[in-house]
Parts: C-alpha cells; sequence; structure tokens
C-alpha cells in the first residue's frame, strides 16, 4: 500500500489554487501568522504549503476533516506524542550521524530505530481506539496497520529487540588503581553507585540518581578504549549491533517520514489557534462555500494582532459582518484608528485561512472561496517613484479589475485619498460601479462618506462612545454612513462640542 497524503486529496490533475500576489499576505499581516505557526526555523517547512490557498472545494473540505478529527483532546494527543516521538528519533539519528566511532554510531542508530518502533507500534495501537472519520486519518490508519504488518517492519522490530537485549545483558567492571585503568568481566564487585546513592541519602535531597555525562560528538580516548576493551570481551553482543547498523542503516519508510511533516501542519495551527482562544474569542471551521452566498461572520478578529494583544494581555475587540443577497460591498467609514483597517485585513485573513482548510478567527463563519485575491493598502511613496500616488493607485486598481472575477475577493483600504473628496468621491464611484458589475465580494474602507449605496453595497461605520466621542469602541455598526461620529470627535477635540461653545456664548 502506498502512503498518499494528509495535505493532498488524491487527485489525477493538479488541485487548483487560489492566485495572489506577495503583497496580499504583507498586507494582511499573513507572514506574521504563517511565521508563529511554522516557527523560527521552519524545521518541517511548513512555509511552503502555509503560503498556498486553494481554491478547490473539496480539497477543503479534505483538510477540515482532519482539523475535525483533531479538535477531540485525545485524538490531538495520540498524534501530539507521535510528532514528539519522531522528533527524538531524528535527533537519535542526527547524533549517530555526527559520531567517528563505528560502534558508537551503531548505537545512536539502534536507539533511533527503537524510538520509532515504538513510536510506529504505538499510534497503530492508539489509533484503534479512536473515531477517526476524515478521509486523510483513516487512509493513514489503514497504511499504518499495512506497514506495521509487513515483513520488513516486523524484521525491523525483532533485530531491535533481540540487540536491545543482547546488549543490556552485557556487564563489565572498570578498576582503577594509580595510573592503571583494568576493564574485565563483572565478578561479584560491589555496586559503587549504589554505595554513594545510600550516602548521599543521609542529606535528605531526595531519591539520588545517576546523571548521564554532556552528550558529545565523539567519546574521549578514554571511553573509547574503555569500549574497545568491552567488544573483545563480548564480541557476541556487538556482532549482533555491527549488523543491526549494516541491514537497517535507512529504517525509517518514507511514508511515515512524510506523514510527520504532513501532521505539523494541523498540530502546529491548532497550537496558535489554543493561544488566542478564551476571553470571548474562538477559532472555529468555517462554512465554505464556492459561490458568493449570503458571506456572514460573528466575533471576528484579526488574528495576527491577537497573537500580540495576548502576548502584551490587551484586550481585543470582535465584529460580525454579514452580506444578504445581492449585496457584494462592505462600505466601511468612520473616525480615524477606529478599527477599519483591522477590520478589512481580518476579512482578508478569514478568507485565506478558510481557502489552507484552517479554523478561522471567528465563533461562526461562513465563507466564499475565491479564485484570486486582491488587496490594495495605503503605501508611502516612494524618493525615486516619479508617477505619484494617485497614478500608481488607479494603474494597480485597473489591474485588478481587469483580472478579478465574480468569485474573487477585493479588500481596498483608504485609496484615493491622495486626491481631493470630489475627484475620490468620482474615482471611487466609477471603481465600486465596476466591482458591482463583477459581482466580486469586496471591502472598501473609505473616508469618504459621499458614496451612494445601492443593492450591492452595505455601510459599516467604526463606532465612539456616546459618552465620549473621542473614545473609539473598536466595534462596526452596519448602517449607512452618516459622518457623525467624526464630526463628534473633531468637535471634542478642538472645543466645539454644543456644551463648549454654549458656555463661551453665555460666559
Amino acid at each position: 500500500m502506498e502512503y498518499h497524503s494528509v495535505l493532498w486529496q488524491p487527485r489525477s490533475a493538479p488541485i487548483a489554487e487560489t492566485m495572489l500576489a506577495d503583497r496580499v499576505r504583507a498586507d494582511l499581516h499573513l507572514d506574521r501568522i504563517i511565521a508563529a505557526v511554522a516557527g523560527d526555523l521552519d524545521p518541517y517547512r511548513l512555509t511552503e504549503w502555509l503560503r498556498r490557498p486553494l481554491c478547490d472545494l473539496d480539497a477543503v473540505h479534505y483538510r477540515q476533516e482532519v482539523f475535525a478529527d483533531l479538535a477531540s483532546p485525545a485524538t490531538y494527543r495520540v498524534f501530539d506524542e507521535f510528532a514528539v516521538a519522531l522528533w527524538r528519533m531524528r535527533d537519535l539519528t542526527k547524533r549517530a550521524a555526527d559520531q567517528r566511532h563505528t560502534r558508537q554510531r551503531a548505537r545512536w542508530l539502534l536507539d533511533a530505530a527503537a524510538e520509532y518502533v515504538r513510536a510506529v507500534t504505538r499510534l497503530r495501537d492508539d489509533l484503534a481506539g479512536s473515531a477517526l472519520t476524515s478521509r486523510a486519518l483513516t487512509g493513514w490508519h489503514d497504511y499504518l496497520r499495512e506497514l506495521t504488518g509487513g515483513a520488513d517492519f516486523t524484521r525491523l522490530a525483532a533485530d531491535v529487540e533481540a540487540t536491545e537485549n543482547a546488549l543490556g545483558g552485557v556487564r563489565f567492571a572498570v578498576r582503577i588503581q594509580d595510573r592503571t585503568v583494568e576493564v574485565g568481566t563483572c565478578g561479584g564487585e560491589p555496586d559503587y553507585a549504589e554505595t554513594i546513592a545510600n550516602l548521599f541519602r543521609r542529606f535528605g535531597s531526595g531519591e539520588p540518581g545517576l546523571r548521564s555525562a554532556p552528550d558529545r560528538a565523539d567519546p574521549d580516548p578514554f571511553e573509547t578504549q574503555v569500549l574497545d576493551r568491552v567488544v573483545e570481551l563480548f564480541p557476541a553482543p556487538f556482532r549482533l549491533l555491527d549488523r543491526f547498523a549494516r541491514e537497517h542503516e535507512d529504517f525509517a519508510d518514507p511514508g511515515v517520514i512524510r506523514f510527520d511533516r504532513e501532521i505539523h501542519f494541523y498540530l502546529r495551527y491548532l497550537a496558535v489557534a489554543e493561544r488566542v482562544t478564551g476571553d470571548d474569542r474562538a477559532m472555529t471551521l468555517p462554512r465554505v462555500t464556492v459561490d458568493v452566498d449570503r458571506p456572514r461572520v460573528s466575533g471576528a478578529f484579526d488574528l495576527a494582532l491577537a497573537l500580540k494583544c495576548v502576548a502584551e494581555r490587551k484586550p481585543l475587540v470582535c465584529n460580525d459582518f454579514r452580506l444578504d443577497d445581492a449585496e457584494r460591498i462592505l462600505l466601511v467609514t468612520g473616525p480615524n484608528s477606529g478599527g477599519k483597517t483591522t477590520f478589512a485585513r481580518a476579512v482578508g485573513q478569514l478568507v485565506y485561512l478558510a481557502a489552507l482548510g484552517c479554523p478561522v478567527p471567528a465563533s461562526e463563519a461562513r465563507l466564499p472561496l475565491p479564485d484570486r485575491m486582491f488587496t490594495h493598502f495605503e503605501r508611502a511613496d516612494a524618493a525615486d517613484d516619479r508617477s505619484g500616488r494617485l497614478l500608481r493607485e488607479l494603474t494597480a486598481v485597473r489591474d485588478t479589475l481587469a483580472a478579478a472575477t465574480g468569485r474573487s475577493v477585493i479588500l481596498l483600504n483608504e485609496s484615493f485619498a491622495s486626491t481631493t473628496t470630489a475627484d475620490g468621491l468620482r474615482i471611487a464611484g466609477e471603481v465600486l460601479g465596476r466591482i458591482v458589475a463583477l459581482g466580486a465580494v469586496t471591502v472598501f474602507v473609505t473616508f469618504l462618506e459621499g458614496l451612494a449605496e445601492g443593492p450591492a453595497t452595505v455601510g459599516l461605520v467604526a463606532g465612539v462612545d456616546p459618552e465620549d466621542p473621542a473614545r473609539r469602541t473598536y466595534r462596526l455598526e452596519r448602517r449607512p454612513a452618516d459622518g457623525q461620529p467624526q464630526a463628534a470627535a473633531l468637535a471634542h477635540r478642538y472645543g466645539l462640542t454644543y456644551a463648549a461653545v454654549t458656555a463661551r456664548v453665555t460666559g
């Protein structure tokens, strides 16, 4: 039986992926999320997969099924313990490769193989009691049963046991007198380790234990000579060890090694999700649809920001949104620093992570599966750019409208802010008209509050505290833009509130 994959659904043709530029991941802070999942050194090369969102509904469901199985703490623990054991196996294998002494290398290899046999056998037995439902993990369990029942694995396990038992029976004594060291068989000499342990028990420092010497690349010359003398005294066990090293140099099954890498895609993502869950924040598997079928999300938040807030023990506000029937555009307005850009970024993260087949930062979600994603976030002018920000924006938006389809997702953040309000309204109105004709799902964060709203457009306004307009709530309210929060905040900032003006006039 050939191992396939727990990440990629069996398919004769390549699985379609969502098309996006690198700047999309940068604008949405997705690289921060990817780095948190993959780790600083990315030992399992997860970044490669985390940068490839899918555009195939069944391929997304294939991964969602695995995440659903791993939602069981008992099932997650089984695979996590296996992953830890395989990490130990790789560490032991590396130590074996670093050894120059032949038998020292062979012993590390034996330890690595023993760890591998125990890990694979334990996983097979533990999964026998698990209620797996995903196609990927049930297929893996079938592969594991066939692997462990095969002749190669059975022979490896038997050779590991026989070699360990043979080496475990080796007992020798070291006698040191002046500058002379003698190595011989045990002849009833007292165990000084136990004598020393009994001595230290008098000091009440707990049960004493022997500590191994620090790991080194190779034994020192004295240890090498002792080992060579022990080999002379007990040739049979070491002949068995030599044979094991020759016959099982590449003991690990390629399917097991590949599975170990792939399962970390799920385990590490769930570990990150666990860090941000709590305080009214949840991670959930979304319902994903190919067409734009009334997307709606409850309790959404920016995952990259949540990781930062959790680390700094700061609160984070969640938001809800939806698009009903013919609605396609979320027009987000409100005062500066009110959470508008964070909201747009969160929407993009939701769509991207859902396309990876992963749980998304929300308590409930129904999301489209896009064929393309586009972002246009405000960027500072470059010193060598003579075209200007407005022309650069117009060119980029033109290219987006030419490439986008009715299945695309477009995120516009403070676009056309570099021109006058009148020109900005005219340009933005025409752009939105073309997006409506396309039918693409769009989030447009803007300071332009005079944009017309129609059947395809719904307004979201960043809220402020009614008692203190200068204080942002970071909650978005589904209603048309009216400029009141921003006007109230400006009036409060410059002392032009009704109460302040009245006090001046009457004073």
